[in-house]
């Protein structure tokens, strides 16, 4: 990597008049947060940031429905992207991709490599958190040791040995290893930025006082699986935003019952109702649905440590015995996206042709027979897949999957648990196959990869152990050239189809219900972020 190549990012920020209309929330104050504003910045060498238009002033509210519940405000706590959904409205990080899924500079103003291991970074002057109080180097630097001294579930500071300050507005990250995309990473909403005299005055409660951020809206109430309302943040850098000065977001938990309270047109967005039902609401005058291609594919995560799937020819045997197209079509109708290729088409890495090598053939039961007796199952195999009790679709996926295996000899139990003793079931490595998404979130495959490397809590989701793996991970991260890294990427993802330690299954779309007059709204590619502050109805 080229020493001091410096990367001056500016912020053009472009931003909208309008304002919403509509009544007021409830006065009750329970928790100070802040969400962040995404505002669509162009990357422009030394250019000056441009003027945005002051926003007309409003009370409004913005009503959203959304599915999770979050239980705490902490940030980088956990990594479902529907917990950042609600986090990415408090907090922000340092980099963030737009509309166009172009890496932007955010809290940063620009960075520069010192070496291949020492990433410097230059914040913006004069950014101030919810309570008034700027934010600086002090507050990076803790909020990252914080993180990794807590063990949070954030895999992208597994590759930081350590933040320094270099002044108030200067910090460098120290890299355990060369990592080419390391800003990329800094724009997973998992690696915001909190205030560190909010924890230190408040005792860490990330219900109470210690939710404070430098984004547009702060927390005013939550009734915990209800509802989460917000309100903006006086003090927010980015001028004109937000738009809607009241944010309610409604926990539902179904999504049978988010598409039924899509039609009632009672709320301004709906994320992610019943997706077997878009059609049907699409033809709804007064709403539409705004789809989105996410970097997320959901996949079959066989454990390799766990018996039987600790035999190669056994998890072989089982993704041979599956009707991928079959069983996304069965759970998502029309709105599924059968998976093409190990990764989703257009991530730096993906290869369509290696993936039909090892994935191709199809639904083969006769296949899946010879393998297990291959085995040493010829009499079959019982096993059990693992899945959130809340997920539909991915229940539906379980139960197909069922059934189509079993034509093989293969007996699958399927056990439904909640999302939280889920993570720590898989996360001990105590399932044999769990139902699972990975998200490439740096745009390149190393967004995924980096989540399944040694000191990562998911790297116990498929257990694998293979030295070649990591040693070429490794490699790949060392990599300035984005084209020679990508052929990198390649090998990475063809170990793991050669193992089949993992069955991908669908590269997914998300729907929400948008009603007609809202104007704004987007899904962020990285991580599936919706930026409310944007949104104007």
């Amino acid at each position: 990597m080229k020493k001091s190549l410096a990367v001056l990012l500016s912020a053009a920020m472009v931003l909208g008049l309008a304002a919403c209309g509509g009544g007021s929330t409830s006065t009750t104050t329970a928790a100070p947060a802040e969400t962040q504003a995404a505002a669509a910045a162009e990357t422009q060498a030394a250019a000056p940031a441009a003027e945005a238009p002051a926003a007309t002033e409003s009370d409004g509210v913005l009503r959203v429905i959304q599915n999770f519940d979050p239980g705490t405000f902490e940030p980088g706590n956990n990594d479902e992207q529907g917990y950042n959904r609600i986090t990415a409205q408090i907090y922000e990080t340092l980099f963030r991709f737009d509309e166009n899924g172009e890496l932007q500079p955010w809290l940063a103003e620009s960075y520069e490599w010192d070496d291949d291991t020492h990433l410097r970074i230059k914040l913006r002057e004069g950014i101030k958190f919810s309570t008034g109080d700027e934010m600086t180097a002090d507050d990076v630097v803790w909020t990252v040791t914080r993180a990794i001294e807590t063990n949070l579930p954030n895999a992208k500071y597994n590759i930081v040995d350590h933040v320094e300050k270099v002044d108030d507005y200067t910090v460098i990250y120290a890299l355990k290893y060369p990592s080419g995309t390391m800003p990329n990473h800094l724009a997973y909403p998992q690696c915001c930025i909190a205030s560190k005299k909010a924890f230190e005055e408040n005792n860490g409660d990330y219900l109470g006082g210690a939710v404070v951020g430098t984004g547009p809206y702060k927390v005013d109430e939550y009734v915990q699986g209800d509802i989460i309302r917000m309100s903006a943040n006086e003090n927010y850098w980015v001028e004109g935003l937000p738009k809607c000065k009241n944010l309610e977001l409604r926990i539902v938990s179904s999504a049978e019952s988010r598409a039924t309270e899509a039609k009632t047109k009672q709320y301004d967005v709906v994320l992610n109702p019943n997706s077997r039902e878009y059609d049907q609401i699409d033809a709804i005058d007064g709403v539409h649905v705004e789809y989105g291609q996410t970097a997320k594919t959901t996949y079959m995560l066989l454990n390799t440590k766990k018996a039987p799937m600790d035999n190669v020819k056994v998890r072989e045997a089982f993704a041979r015995a599956i009707d991928v197209t079959a069983t996304v079509k069965l759970a998502y109708g029309s709105f599924g996206n059968p998976a093409q290729a190990f990764i989703v088409p257009g991530i730096a890495g993906f290869n369509e042709e290696t993936y039909r090598k090892y994935y191709g053939q199809g639904h083969d039961v006769e296949a899946a027979k010879a393998l297990l007796a291959e085995a040493g199952y010829a009499n079959g195999v019982d096993v059990e897949i693992t899945v959130e009790s809340n997920n539909s679709q991915r229940g539906d996926m379980a139960e197909a999957i069922q059934a189509q295996v079993a034509e093989a000899g293969i007996n699958v139990t399927i056990n439904k648990m909640e999302d939280a003793p889920m993570r720590e079931y898989i996360g001990a490595g105590n399932h044999q196959m769990c139902l699972y998404g990975f998200t490439a979130n740096t745009m390149e495959a190393d967004g995924f990869l980096n989540q399944i490397q040694p000191g990562s809590g998911a790297l116990a989701r498929i257990g694998y152990d293979r030295q070649e793996f990591f040693d070429k991970y490794q490699e790949g991260a060392a990599t300035a050239d984005p084209e020679a890294r990508k052929a990198v990427w390649e090998e990475c993802l063809e170990m793991l189809m050669e193992d089949y330690c993992m069955i991908p299954l669908n590269h997914e779309r998300l729907g929400a219900v948008v009603l007609d007059g809202v104007e704004g709204f987007w899904w962020a590619r990285d991580y599936e972020e919706v930026y409310y502050a944007y949104i104007s109805k």
